[in-house]
């Protein structure tokens, strides 16, 4: 069988979606030698990667956030001619914009299956931050449209997939049919317990082993309710002192508040991006309390942690 996958939210800092496509392309070169994965992906220049029996096909898109360094795919003449080209069995789309439509419509022409992942509950995510602006009123008329939009795009695909069994309720309750929940995992042969080497970790931070370690991980960004953590922190310091130091690991628009925290607060570290899954684990390990301060994300957080023991009298 061959795999094509159509995703925008793909960039060399980006996390979750690129992190679950390149397992896909892993599975295939390790575990299945009949099957073939094509990736078409937004990049600075028009290319193709061939690596055994996966290819990725980066299609010349323009810029679209410094940070992240996401681009928008907006040449769909350039996705149909790899697709033609490719004759995928199944092609699965992670995006619910121009690419998940083009996905449905170059489905058609093939006479091939199309799936989508609905990977973040983007509505609620993006209308939180207007609200103010809109007001109730006009929050809800936008909620409206926006459900009515999801429900005429993923009603469109043969199946909609979710991370969770949550946004699963959550999209049938929106009226879009045929949503399977599939748990992405983890992947326990690098995020597990290990020989400690947490203390040369918290060393090279500049933390104590008095101090708990909170880690935060994700994009710095108003939709991942940031600014919370950022004040929440800036409280829990000023009522105990420096019992607590704050990892940040991600970048974002709200890349200045972190640094604003760090001139303000000494006991603040912040690393812009961890490629290396090996050393993301260590960062787990050695954290005392994983921080999620996203109050709209519908998605299941998996906590990996803690793995250090508390030392005497200290509370969590």
């Amino acid at each position: 069988m061959k795999i094509c996958d159509l995703t925008q939210f793909y960039s060399p800092l980006s996390g979750g979606v690129k992190r679950y496509v390149h397992e896909k392309i892993d599975y295939v070169r390790n575990h299945s030698p009949e099957d073939e994965h094509v990736l078409i992906v937004p990049g600075p220049k028009t290319e193709v990667t061939t690596n055994a029996r996966s290819r990725v096909y980066s299609i010349h898109s323009p810029l679209v956030s410094r940070s992240s360094r996401y681009r928008a795919l907006l040449n769909l003449r350039a996705i149909e001619e790899i697709l033609e080209r490719e004759r995928p069995d199944l092609i699965e789309s992670s995006d619910p914009y121009q690419i998940g439509w083009k996905a449905i419509a170059a489905g058609r022409a093939l006479k091939v299956p199309v799936v989508g992942f609905y990977h973040s509950h983007f509505p609620e995510a993006y209308l939180q931050g207007s609200a103010k602006f809109l007001g109730k009123r006009g929050t809800q008329r936008a909620m409206k449209l926006t459900r009515a939009y999801v429900r005429k795009l993923y009603n469109r695909f043969q199946l909609t997939l979710v991370p969770s069994e949550v946004l699963a309720e959550v999209l049938s309750e929106w009226g879009v049919h045929n949503v399977r929940p599939v748990r992405l995992g983890v992947n326990t042969g690098v995020f597990k317990p290990a020989p400690d080497d947490s203390s040369a970790t918290r060393q090279s931070l500049g933390i104590s082993r008095s101090q708990t370690l909170l880690l935060y991980v994700g994009r710095l960004a108003r939709e991942k309710n940031t600014q919370t953590l950022f004040r929440g922190f800036e409280l829990l310091r000023r009522r105990n002192g420096n019992h607590f130091h704050l990892l940040v690991i991600g970048d974002g628009p709200q890349r200045n508040r972190v640094a604003r925290l760090q001139r303000c607060v000494r006991h603040v570290s912040w690393i812009s991006y961890c490629s290396d899954c090996v050393e993301l684990a260590r960062y787990y390990r050695a954290a005392d309390l994983f921080v999620h301060p996203g109050g709209s994300d519908r998605n299941e957080v998996v906590h990996l942690g803690p793995t250090r023991r508390p030392c005497d009298g200290e509370s969590l």
